[in-house]
């Protein structure tokens, strides 16, 4: 997919990975947001598009001059989850609106999981002293 401006002294085109990349930088500020998980498998774009570039964790949408957007996102433990979510969104919007001056109606946050820090060593066994 592509966005799409004529004016009158040409065409823009705005490839949807870079509005992919613009919303995963914009994500990546806000504090909570740990990692991106992959998006489910859509069978039809990757029949349509061929390729593994569909596990991208931002889906790109456009109806109109609007945009809207999915991002799928992983927090850190003890973060609220309402608050992440409400701060990516407003990020991704504002970001996508400043670079391309595009009206984005939309953006989806999904919470994919919660990144647990493992502690090294514990699967380890414990010594005991006897």
């Amino acid at each position: 997919m592509e966005v799409t401006t004529s004016g009158e002294k040409g065409n823009l085109v705005i490839s949807e990975e870079v509005i992919s990349s613009i919303a995963i930088n914009a994500a990546k500020d806000v504090e909570g947001v740990s990692s991106f998980s992959n998006r489910p498998v859509d069978v039809i774009s990757t029949i349509k598009k061929g390729s593994l570039k569909v596990m991208s964790p931002v889906r790109v949408s456009q109806n109109g001059e609007d945009i809207s957007v999915s991002i799928y996102i992983n927090i850190e433990p003890n973060k609220k989850i309402k608050t992440v979510a409400q701060n990516v969104q407003t990020n991704v919007k504002e970001a996508i609106q400043n670079m391309t001056g595009r009206l984005v109606s939309k953006v989806n946050v999904v919470i994919a999981g919660i990144d647990f820090e493992e502690s090294a060593g514990s699967n380890a066994p414990k010594e005991t002293e006897n």
